[in-house]
């Protein structure tokens, strides 16, 4: 009995070994693919100056970015020939449209104040796209969590932001866990949201960003149900032209980010390390939950080996 226990116990490793290896061979080869298109992520920005000054007291490692680090970065794109598109170019290589080249998204989740102060005025500078995800409710969780560095976006501002030509789309209406609720709140959060933003921009919603990358096959559902032609969850890496449209993925720019370290986030063989690490993250999310792994994540980039794990995902 314990040598067949030991056996299965071989086979099983074996099995899983392989799984790894097939894994990682599979993102290498989509992050080499030439259709490529990496689409970043952005959430608050805040004066680097006033930081430094200690006007401004911000412990956010991950979901931050220094104003100066956002100029210097785009002036970065602008200068090596990038073209920023939305999701509405990037859908319509399924219906034969051409992208431009070396393709690019630049997109911001939550909808704070600071993208209108710091983010805008340089997209404008070089003309570039970007898209917005906004969560319409001022009065929610995470808009009063930061407060005391930012605020959120005004209907003012998010309608001169959209007539301007910047994408305003869905992160829920209160940005609440969308796998703690029930079939019937997602949809009220999915739906409501869209005909919030809608009636602020008088354009139409079809894209949607998940808060907290709390997503299942519930929330996928949902999304479609509601309208929704896209989805981004919290995976990371870059898409490409058969990428799950309900399931596609992002790089997110952390606060500390030298301009090296932003080029080569932009490689295929650091996109590659970034997929597999939300490998582990989505399996972390589903033993903890959305709550158990933003804790986790806030107490390991305030540990001592936040520098070293913040480095490593850039190199």
């Amino acid at each position: 009995m314990l040598m067949y226990c030991a056996m299965a116990a071989v086979v099983v490793l074996a099995a899983l070994i392989v799984f790894l290896i097939g894994y990682v061979l599979y993102a290498a080869v989509q992050e080499c693919r030439p259709d490529r298109v990496p689409a970043l992520l952005y959430h608050q920005l805040i004066s680097k100056e006033q930081v430094d000054r200690g006007e401004i007291v911000n412990h956010e490692r991950v979901y931050v970015a220094y104003d100066v680090s956002f100029a210097e970065q785009m002036e970065y794109l602008h200068r090596q020939g990038y073209s920023t598109i939305t999701l509405d170019d990037f859908l319509g290589v399924r219906n034969g449209r051409r992208l431009p080249e070396k393709p690019i998204m630049l997109t911001f989740d939550d909808g704070f104040m600071s993208n209108y102060r710091y983010a805008f005025p340089i997209l404008k500078r070089y003309g570039m796209k970007a898209t917005i995800f906004v969560t319409p409710d001022p009065s929610s969780d995470n808009f009063k969590k930061y407060a005391h560095t930012d605020a959120p976006l005004t209907p003012e501002q998010i309608k001169e932001m959209s007539d301007y030509g910047i994408s305003i789309q869905s992160h829920g209406m209160t940005h609440r866990y969308l796998t703690d609720l029930s079939s019937d709140v997602i949809r009220w959060e999915l739906a409501e949201s869209k005909r919030v933003l809608e009636k602020m921009t008088d354009k139409p919603v079809r894209h949607l960003a998940v808060p907290s990358g709390a997503y299942n096959r519930l929330v996928r559902r949902m999304a479609k149900e509601c309208g929704y032609d896209a989805v981004f969850c919290m995976l990371k890496g870059t898409n490409n032209a058969a990428s799950d449209r309900y399931a596609l993925r992002r790089l997110v720019v952390a606060r500390d980010f030298t301009l090296q370290e932003f080029r080569k986030m932009l490689q295929p063989a650091t996109a590659t390390r970034l997929r597999l690490m939300s490998f582990v993250q989505n399996v972390l999310l589903g033993v903890l939950g959305p709550g158990g792994l933003d804790q986790l994540r806030d107490r390991v980039y305030r540990s001592p080996f936040a520098s070293l794990l913040l480095s490593t995902k850039a190199r």
